[in-house]
């Protein structure tokens, strides 16, 4: 693969780590982004993370030979939880742990929200001190604290100097909003990218199939001195599917010159 285009592990989510890692292995990657998001993508058990199985995960990817750039978790966690990825990524060697921006709850106000996730957000930034990684959180992120212009302004007006941005091609245009605009804004924030399809109200597209104008994205960054990797990312919903789009979509990213 291109140095700077790796993938995630989201899209072989419908195996177990160490096949999804052989699939990926056999198709050119040797770097990934490792995903688990509860049963959805259930790559790492966070929620039953012991140093146990921190040691195992790292030393089957470290046999593999398949190298982790970062790690990127969702789901409804506690700082206790998510210090098992930070240590897993130091472990792995791993730069940078990614974490969803949080949601609205209901019953809550959505300003008591914010400023509760920033104070969460600074205990994770403490953890990527301790650990040596990088503390990203994904904002824009649809159906989120983030998922507009408006509140992403003010989402990252109230995080700490630390806490950086993992950017998703798919969020903001699911919400209709000018992606580009945003990535412009807070390139200097951006330490990853997740690469994704979409359009106004759907971001389970395939690579093509959708609005997002990948080649004006990836000038963007360069442009603004993004010099970080690239994730191919998204769900397929079965072995077939995963085999077929796995192909599919490293055809069609290999014509973009920054990710040769």
């Amino acid at each position: 693969m291109g140095k700077r285009l790796i993938a995630s592990t989201m899209t072989q989510r419908v195996f177990k780590l160490e096949e999804a890692v052989d699939n990926l292995l056999a198709i050119g990657f040797d770097t990934i982004e490792l995903c688990s998001v509860d049963d959805w993508v259930p790559h790492f058990d966070l929620k039953n993370a012991t140093d146990k199985t921190v040691f195992e995960t790292a030393a089957m990817l470290k046999a593999k030979g398949m190298a982790v750039h970062c790690i990127n978790i969702g789901g409804v966690h506690t700082v206790e939880e998510i210090e098992k990825v930070y240590a897993l990524a130091k472990e792995t060697n791993a730069k940078i742990v990614t974490y969803a921006c949080g949601c609205m709850e209901e019953g809550k106000d959505y300003d008591d929200l914010m400023k509760a996730r920033a104070e969460f957000n600074a205990k994770l930034a403490d953890l990527g001190d301790k650990y040596g990684v990088i503390c990203s959180i994904e904002a824009p992120h649809k159906l989120s604290l983030a998922e507009n212009v408006k509140q992403i302004d003010a989402y990252w007006a109230m995080q700490d100097a630390r806490v950086k941005c993992t950017f998703d091609t798919a969020h903001l245009t699911y919400s209709g909003e000018d992606m580009i605009a945003v990535a412009k804004r807070y390139v200097h924030r951006i330490v990853h990218s997740h690469l994704r399809d979409a359009e106004k109200g759907n971001s389970l597209l395939r690579y093509g199939e959708g609005v997002v104008d990948f080649k004006k994205y990836l000038d963007t960054l360069e442009e603004g001195g993004y010099k970080g990797k690239f994730s191919m990312e998204y769900p397929p919903d079965s072995p077939e599917e995963a085999a077929e789009r796995l192909i599919k979509s490293r055809e069609y990213l290999s014509q973009f010159t920054i990710l040769k």
